[in-house]
Formats: structure tokens, sequence, C-alpha cells
């Protein structure tokens, strides 16, 4: 069961309202005195301290005190003052931990208790440590098996990279009454265990979520971002964006006409020398390019715009887009899945938030199919990377 970040969300709330820290507010320091200091690099943060380093990911929290720095497993109650809100509990679908099934099809119960309550599994396994809620046989994996997708990997060897937790994700989604498999990894883990005892998280996901197949096989930025701020429609989580795992992909010419880039030779020769050099190396394999969509009247900002700017001048002429989508009850949603919050702090229901009148599995710019329009087929398999 995956858990959103509040970090990066939270930024992006603060781009929205006109990046106040990059607008004077930082002060200047006199020398290094002592204290605890933290930079943010690339999506991850080093705690420096008396030449102790320690690197978080997304998601987790570090300590420091007069005997080093650390990462600590769980943030403290007072860190996660967000989730024990009235809206936050609101909002909520009821839990129940995992020691509390029948015994026999434990999958299908945990599918149908979503489904029919709903009701969600309680403690959320630490994945990406290789926590995991049941070990599963193949076949029995395959009876839950569709051509949809929630994220692209970069290529097929990040699929097999050794910093990719060997957990089989199955993501559902309560607002469509669908259930996605992550079939790639599934051929990769299913070599790797031999069909036998593959370990499975379960990812539960609000009632406006909806994987990026939804949109079907040619989405386009402009129907991602239109969707969100007309219907309140959001995205489940590429897993694994540090390897390269993306939403969707545009043309360097459809992202010049949603941001202002740079001209590249406006951009510093040292610094355009270095993304150059990794761009070669490495295209997005480490990182696709982040796009905020929030509600307003300058809806997206992009993370790395001197990247894409070069990028195009090197001919590049296909960018992989992580979408981060930006909401009233941003703060709350990493507190648990559950029913989505307007501004004015009430529950929208997901019949307002999916349903709706177009026809086809491939929507035009901005509509969106109802869930019953037919399967999507999936996307090109990922080419192999040449670096």
């Amino acid at each position: 069961m995956h858990m959103r970040k509040i970090l990066p969300l939270t930024i992006a709330a603060l781009m929205a309202a006109g990046n106040a820290f990059a607008a004077g507010e930082c002060v200047e320091l006199e020398g290094a005195p002592p204290g605890l200091y933290t930079t943010t690099d690339e999506g991850r943060t080093f705690l420096i301290k008396d030449g102790d380093v320690v690197e978080l990911g997304p998601g987790q929290t570090g300590f420091a005190d007069e005997t080093g720095v650390k990462c600590i497993e769980r943030s403290p109650t007072f860190m996660d003052w967000p989730c024990s809100t009235d809206a936050a509990r609101s909002r909520r679908f009821a839990t129940y931990s995992i020691d509390e099934l029948n015994d026999g099809k434990p999958a299908q119960q945990i599918v149908d208790r979503f489904f029919e309550v709903p009701e969600v599994i309680e403690p959320i396994p630490r994945w990406k440590e290789g926590e995991y809620h049941l070990l599963m046989d193949v076949d029995e994996i395959m009876q839950f098996a569709s051509p949809e997708y929630w994220y692209v990997p970069d290529n097929p060897a990040a699929l097999k990279d050794e910093r990719r937790p060997k957990t089989l994700q199955i993501a559902l989604f309560v607002g469509i009454n669908q259930v996605v498999v992550d079939e790639r990894h599934l051929k990769v883990l299913n070599e790797h265990y031999g069909g036998k005892n593959i370990p499975v998280v379960f990812t539960f996901n609000d009632s406006n979520t909806v994987p990026i197949s939804y949109f079907g096989p040619n989405v386009s930025l402009e129907e991602v971002a239109t969707a969100s701020q007309k219907r309140g429609i959001n995205l489940a989580e590429a897993p694994m964006w540090e390897l390269g795992d993306h939403h969707l992909t545009a043309s360097t010419e459809e992202l010049n006409s949603f941001f202002e880039l740079p001209a590249v030779e406006d951009i510093p020769a040292e610094r355009r020398s270095a993304l150059e050099a990794d761009l070669k190396a490495n295209g997005f394999s480490k990182k696709p390019v982040f796009v905020s969509v929030i509600d307003g009247p300058d809806a997206m900002f992009v993370d790395q715009p001197q990247r894409v700017a070069v990028a195009a001048a090197m001919g590049i002429k296909s960018i992989p887009l992580h979408i981060t989508i930006v909401q009233p009850d941003i703060l709350v949603q990493r507190c648990g899945p559950g029913v989505p919050l307007g501004a004015d702090g009430s529950a929208i229901s997901a019949d307002d938030v999916i349903t709706s009148s177009q026809t086809g599995t491939t929507p035009p710019s901005g509509a969106l199919p109802p869930p019953g329009a037919g399967v999507t087929p999936p996307p090109p398999e990922p080419e192999a990377s040449d670096s």
C-alpha cells in the first residue's frame, strides 16, 4: 500500500504560491556555525552535522542531536499533525488488519473489502524495504491481470535494477473498480522467484485516483491537467521515479507551448555542458521531468526547464514526465486513501469525479472516457537504453 509523500507536494504548493522562499527570504550565514544543515538535491535530502551525513529519500524522516544524525523508522506524532485533524479522519476509508482475513483466497478478500465497503489494510507495508501483504504464486496473481497500467518504466533494464524492490505491486482503484497488476515487473519477479511465493503489496487509491491508462494510449499533458482542474481527477504515483518511471511522454514542442523554456544560449556554459553530458550518458533514466499541476491561471510548473531546453537543442524529441497533482486536500492525502475533499472541506462524490458521458478509449484533448469504455491497450514496451 503506497503512502503519498508530503514533501514533494508541499513544495509544489509553495511553487503555486509564487515560491516565497525564492523571493529573498533566505538569510546569509557568517561562516559555518554549529548546528543541523539540510539540503535537497534531485528529490533527496541530506542531513549533515560534524562530518556525519544521512541521505533521506522522499517520505523518510531524519533526526539529529548531540550524538549525531540518523534516519528514524517512524515520524513522531507531532510531525504527523495533518493526519490527526478532523478533515483527515473524515475522509479516510475504514481500516482492518491483514490478520482479520479468513482462510482461503485472501487476495480476493482484500479486493472485495476495498470495492464493497471500502476498507483498507493497516499498517502500511514499507514495500521499498521488502515488506509485503501476501506471498502469491504467479497463477494466483494473473487472475487480476489486465492491459491497464499506472506508470511506464524507462526501459527494460530499469525493471531489473537492483535498487527496485523485488516486491510486486497490485494497485486497486475504488473509483473505477479496477485492479491493476504491475505486469511488466511481474515478468521479472516471476523469473526471480520461479513463479512461487512472490511478495505482493496492495496499494489502495483515493476514489478520485485513476491509472494513467484510464485516458487511453495517446494521453497528453493537456488532457491530464484539464481532467484534474475541471473534474478533480488524480493520478496514481509512479513507484520508482528515481529509476525513470513516469506517467507519459511529451514532445519538446508541446512542453515549449506550456512553459517558458530558457534559450540555450542563456544557460551558463558550464551548466549546459554538464546537462549535455548527463543527457548523452543517461537520458532521463535517473529522473523524469516533474510537472506540477495546480488549480489556477498559472496551472502548471516544470522543475527542470534548462534540462528540457538542452534536450530539445540536442534533438531529443520525447521527454518523459512524472505528473504531480496538487489538490485542495494536499496535506491529508498522505494520511491514507479515502474520499477527496473539495476546497470547502466537503467530500467530493466519486461519481461526480469519475463519471463522464464521453465515449471511446482515446478521448479528445481535455475529455475523459467513462469507466466502462473498454480495455486500453498498453503503450509499446520501453526500449532498451543505449547507455
